[in-house]
């Protein structure tokens, strides 16, 4: 039974136990060193519901950032910089790096999550409904990115990727060295990187006065160097200090090049040439320390600032008509914080409190002109200072050797001015139950409430308005200074069973229940003659589906062979706070998908694979005199790895072979519900090739 109890302490905590308490806590570090414990391992006997991503998982498919394993991820909402496209999912992600959340403007191009590499990353944990440890703020769950610390006491691995995307050339190198100097490990890599993307896009617009067709080549260009070290000083057995930092400079380019075709005419009525330009900063740096006070109490401290500097300008030509329009933004952001963790083994129970303080301070600065002439606006230069105050406890009750409860709950007390002022606070409750079945079954059920604050991006009432065409598909974009936050309470039901292979098979439902929905909504405003989108809350809502997953091995039919799939089913509906209309929440695609396998050919030491993922299209009814609609669309990525020796080893893969297209249709009704234009977009993506050389020595 003690063996259960601190199982979770171990996988939860990253608790170190002093070689002097080895003779009372001998299996908390038979656990922590046992090589078979695996993924599949941790999330059986985790006390609150978690998905583990780790090894060859973070690699295969060729993806060279943490964003991209993200998207691929099943049940994943992540925060993207400007212009992304969000990924479909159960809501709002919370991502964390190292426990430390990543959120920021989304007027940022660059996200910290590019500049992570795979093999930075020893796991991905995905827990799918929130609790008391966790900020208030995981709508949708939590994304934690653990960041490797060094175990080797002399090791030096190197990547080099090469790759194409269309007729681009990518590549990227990584550099990483890892030792221990009497008490001090210490783990230092370097990333250089140069992506490119060539997309086309198709426009149809179709009215009762003709048509327009607009062709659109948009290229992105970044250019990206990243070092971080994470240094570890162990004084003494019970006693450890921490060291975590990372200084990323990003520089990113976009061209866009766009005519428009009249009536089907040979010759374009219009061109668009669009250029953004811009260079940006990340610093990233905490330290951090763990004190054993005695074999059952823990004590855990951070200080940590991040900060985030970005100048970027815009240049958009449109002719015949010459109109020259022209953006210079500058966006800064500065966090800094202290937290504290207590942690307490007291007979059946594990509780776990904690307190974080932090302040941050954003700018989002803009200065705009036509043809020469300055259009900067009141709300164009916004400054926020935010102040909050976070308490919770969490407590993990073991009953018996079959159950395990872990009720927790969080105070956060939060103070903003952003020329407006506002204070809000809130107690948030979650109940997590683990029942073992028996070793190989689970049955698991949560519930935890969650809020969604407004960024600063959307109380600013500053307008990015659109420099190239403005339509249903790219508004002009502006805040909306009276959001409240968004609530939900959030259920979840599922049962595990887990296979001798390490497999798992895995069903569930989840049920949400939202209040003060935020979404955007776009509306044609008659007086600009332009398209405008606003954040609002649009309601009450409630999101509702069930999760399937299977990942197995097929040795005993053929040797080396495993296959995984998983699905998503989901349906919504909002009830509109204004009209009483009910509808589905906007941009909810009803199914997600992915599947595939793998297949390892020990005698030539090759492994090769395939994944496909499909996203369900949605179909949003007319609201605002506009609908939308979105088809479904697949893509499809093969791999192959070869290991030459201990030191070399050779990755080739064909990433989206499908050359997957997004189409998305939109109707602009008049007052009487006649449809008086429509808009089809396309958006066109290539394969992506890639080929990797590993080296470790």
């Amino acid at each position: 039974m003690r063996q259960r109890l601190l199982t979770p302490i171990i996988l939860t905590s990253s608790v170190m136990i002093s070689a002097a308490c080895a003779q009372e806590i001998v299996s908390l570090d038979k656990i922590q060193i046992e090589e078979n414990y695996t993924a599949i391992d941790e999330r059986r006997d985790n006390s609150i519901a978690k998905r583990i991503i780790n090894g060859a998982e973070l690699t295969q498919y060729g993806d060279t950032n943490a964003l991209e394993i993200l998207r691929r991820t099943p049940g994943v909402t992540i925060p993207n910089g400007k212009g992304a496209k969000s990924a479909p999912g159960k809501g709002y992600t919370v991502v964390m790096i190292d426990g430390e959340e990543t959120t920021t403007s989304t007027s940022h191009r660059a996200s910290p999550l590019e500049n992570i590499s795979p093999d930075m990353i020893e796991k991905i944990e995905v827990m799918t409904n929130g609790s008391a440890e966790h900020t208030a703020e995981s709508m949708g769950g939590i994304v934690n990115i653990v960041l490797k610390k060094p175990k080797a006491e002399g090791l030096t691995s190197a990547k080099l990727s090469l790759g194409t995307y269309g007729d681009l050339f990518n590549e990227s190198l990584y550099a990483q060295r890892e030792g221990k100097v009497d008490k001090v490990s210490y783990l230092v890599n370097f990333t250089a990187s140069e992506r490119r993307k060539n997309d086309d896009y198709d426009a149809l617009k179709q009215s009762s006065s003709g048509y327009s067709l607009e062709n659109r080549e948009d290229e992105v260009h970044n250019q990206s160097l990243n070092v971080r070290s994470k240094i570890i000083y162990t004084p003494s057995s019970k006693n450890k200090y921490m060291y975590d930092g990372s200084l990323t400079r990003n520089h990113d380019a976009e061209d866009i090049d766009s005519q428009t075709f009249l009536d089907g005419a040979p010759s374009a009525s219009s061109a668009l040439r669009s250029e953004d330009r811009s260079m940006s900063t990340m610093l990233w740096s905490a330290l951090s320390g763990e004190h054993h006070l005695s074999s059952d109490q823990l004590l855990e401290w951070k200080f940590k600032i991040h900060q985030y500097e970005e100048d970027g300008k815009t240049v958009s030509t449109l002719t015949p008509v010459t109109n020259i329009k022209k953006d210079d933004d500058y966006a800064f952001s500065r966090f800094y914080g202290m937290e504290g963790v207590y942690s307490l083994i007291l007979d059946e129970h594990f509780v776990k409190s904690g307190i974080e303080i932090k302040r941050s301070n954003q700018r989002d600065e803009v200065t705009r002109s036509v043809n020469g002439v300055d259009t900067t606006g009141v709300g164009d230069n916004v400054h926020m200072r935010e102040d909050k105050l976070s308490w919770y406890v969490q407590d993990e009750i073991n009953f018996g050797e079959t159950t395990v409860i872990t009720p927790g709950i969080r105070y956060e007390t939060l103070s903003r001015d952003f020329g407006a002022t506002s204070n809000t606070d809130y107690f948030v409750g979650s109940l997590h139950i683990l029942n073992h079945l028996s070793n190989k079954d689970n049955i698991r059920a949560s519930v935890a409430q969650t809020v969604r604050l407004p960024r600063l991006s959307q109380l600013s009432t500053s307008t990015n308005t659109t420099l190239d065409y403005n339509d249903i598909h790219r508004p002009d974009v502006t805040g909306n200074p009276n959001l409240t936050e968004e609530k939900a309470l959030s259920y979840e039901l599922r049962y595990e069973h887990f296979f001798e292979d390490k497999g798992i098979v895995s069903i569930g439902g989840f049920y949400r229940n939202i209040s003060n929905k935020i979404e955007n909504i776009v509306q044609y405003d008659t007086l600009s003659g332009r398209y405008i989108e606003k954040p609002e809350n649009a309601g009450k809502g409630s999101l509702y589906g069930a999760e399937m997953e299977i990942k197995k091995s097929l040795k005993d039919y053929v040797d080396g062979l495993g296959i995984f799939a998983n699905a998503t089913l989901q349906d919504s509906t909002l009830t509109n706070a204004l009209s009483g209309n009910k509808r589905p929440i906007k941009q909810t695609s009803n199914f997600l998908c992915n599947l595939g396998f793998d297949h390892t050919l020990k005698d030539i030491k090759v492994t090769y694979g395939a994944a496909y993922r499909y996203v369900g299209g949605y179909d949003d009814p007319q609201e605002y005199l506009i609908s939308e609609s979105q088809k479904g669309y697949g893509t499809l990525d093969l791999y192959a790895s070869k290991r030459i020796d201990k030191t070399f080893k050779l990755q080739f893969n064909v990433k989206n072979i499908t050359s997957a297209t997004v189409e998305t249709t939109s109707h602009l009704y008049d007052t009487s519900g006649a449809i008086t234009q429509t808009q089809i977009d396309k958006e066109h993506s290539r394969p992506q090739i890639l080929l990797t050389l590993d080296v470790k020595w």
